[in-house]
């Protein structure tokens, strides 16, 4: 009948409200659904946002940190809770999502990382209550359009390219759509690079000037977010993943500006790629995963916790799930790994709607298990043999440097997790653990 396939209205309004309650976007720390991980047990000894914060706080003038995560751990909404906290003792403090303004499927230089960067900053600085018509005059698109001419390459071809009459308009839109763009002035900035950071740096210091005159000595920290969000494809992934790793431990003198605090987005993989790369900076920071189970294996009863309350401000899950042993049951295979937490359980409210029954059964729960796993196959033998040792060892287990952008991919995919109890720790995904351990017994010969 058709009615098995339907839910009633007052239970399909709960069932679309607890599905969009998961929507996969940053939280600011005080909507109703944001719950503190990061601050407790459940995630480490140190609270990383906090340890931003103070690094910002004592030091003098400026600094430069790194924060790492992985997609969908709650990096961003982290980074709101710092911009939160450190504008409520008196800071300017400025968010720029680089996704606007780099692509992130393609190598990054140093010289269109600093165009970017400035003129993410000048917008966000173009608001009515940070700079707005002080810099609106001039603001950092034209004035780099200006250096361009200077140093002969041609943005009227830019124009063309991008179909629109303001060219430095095009230069925004052309440094993320326009390969062919990007490229050249790549290659043209190589001998102009000095005049271009000098540009940058001036810029930069104009904003904290006219900030300070405009805002009685405002305080200025810039948030540079979705730069961990770069990665390749299997073409070009080791080129990609080689470029992040030169702006940031190649050009570390560069992306400092005087008197302005900067936090960079990284991937977690920079510092197994380069692990000195945080002693470059000021301080470096990395947001685990929430630890569900110990280092032996154990459930971790704080990290269950947390995210039993996450998922209770979200909705009622005890009308999806006949027990806190079958909800338990998912947070464990998803492995604190947020992003795939919410995944599933929106796909499970969608079985409930589909199914017409109050709770799911464990065979339902399992079936839905199976189609977030589906997403992390196939999965090599050789592969399956490398992700078996750091399941093993809980250490990169890393054979040569050459296996480095490998192993960038194991964490880009999250196919390994990262955990810290004070010192960091890797494990398998969950959800792929039986594949990778039945894979890893077969001979080299039968690899695929």
């Amino acid at each position: 009948m058709l009615a098995s396939w339907f839910v009633e209205h007052a239970d399909e309004e709960f069932l679309r409200t607890f599905y969009q309650s998961l929507a996969d976007r940053p939280l600011e720390p005080d909507e109703a659904w944001y719950v503190p991980i990061y601050s407790g047990a459940a995630s480490s000894r140190s609270d990383p946002v906090q340890r931003l914060a103070r690094g910002i706080q004592w030091a003098p003038l400026e600094s430069v940190q790194l924060f790492s995560g992985f997609r969908g751990t709650g990096k961003s909404t982290e980074l709101r809770r710092l911009r939160r906290d450190l504008t409520a003792q008196g800071y300017t403090v400025v968010l720029c999502d680089m996704k606007h303004y780099l692509n992130l499927s393609t190598p990054v230089d140093i010289s269109d990382f600093l165009i970017s960067a400035a003129g993410a900053l000048s917008d966000a600085l173009a608001e009515d209550a940070l700079l707005g018509k002080d810099l609106a005059k001039r603001d950092y698109w034209e004035r780099a359009v200006d250096f361009l001419r200077r140093t002969e390459i041609n943005v009227g071809n830019l124009q063309a390219t991008t179909k629109l009459a303001d060219t430095a308009e095009s230069l925004r839109v052309g440094l993320r759509q326009d390969p062919a763009f990007r490229q050249l002035l790549q290659e043209r900035m190589k001998g102009h690079l000095g005049r271009l950071v000098d540009d940058v740096r001036a810029f930069m210091a104009d904003c904290v000037h006219a900030l300070r005159r405009k805002h009685e000595d405002a305080k200025l920290v810039v948030l540079f977010d979705s730069i961990e969000q770069i990665r390749g494809s299997s073409v070009n992934d080791a080129e990609v993943f080689s470029s992040v790793e030169t702006l940031f431990v190649g050009h570390p003198d560069k992306l400092r500006f005087q008197g302005m605090h900067v936090v960079y987005t990284v991937p977690p993989w920079l510092k197994i790629r380069s692990p000195g790369a945080t002693k470059l900076y000021d301080g470096g920071y990395l947001l685990p995963c929430v630890k569900v189970r110990q280092r032996s294996g154990e459930p971790f009863e704080e990290g269950l916790e947390t995210l039993r309350r996450i998922v209770r401000e979200r909705g009622d899950w005890a009308r999806v799930f006949a027990s806190q042993a079958d909800l338990d049951h998912v947070l464990l295979q998803t492995g604190g790994y947020l992003r795939d937490l919410f995944r599933a359980l929106q796909g499970m409210l969608m079985s409930v709607a589909e199914r017409g029954v109050a709770r799911l059964d464990r065979e339902a729960i399992e079936l839905e298990l199976a189609g977030l796993r589906n997403d992390y196959l196939p999965i090599s033998n050789a592969d399956a043999r490398w992700l078996h040792q750091v399941a093993r060892s809980h250490e990169a287990e890393l054979p040569a440097h050459d296996e480095l952008p490998e192993l960038s991919r194991y964490f880009d995919t999250h196919l390994l997790l990262c955990y810290r109890n004070g010192d960091e720790w890797y494990d398998l995904h969950p959800l792929i653990q039986e594949t990778v351990e039945r894979l890893a017994v077969r001979e080299p010969a039968g690899d695929a």
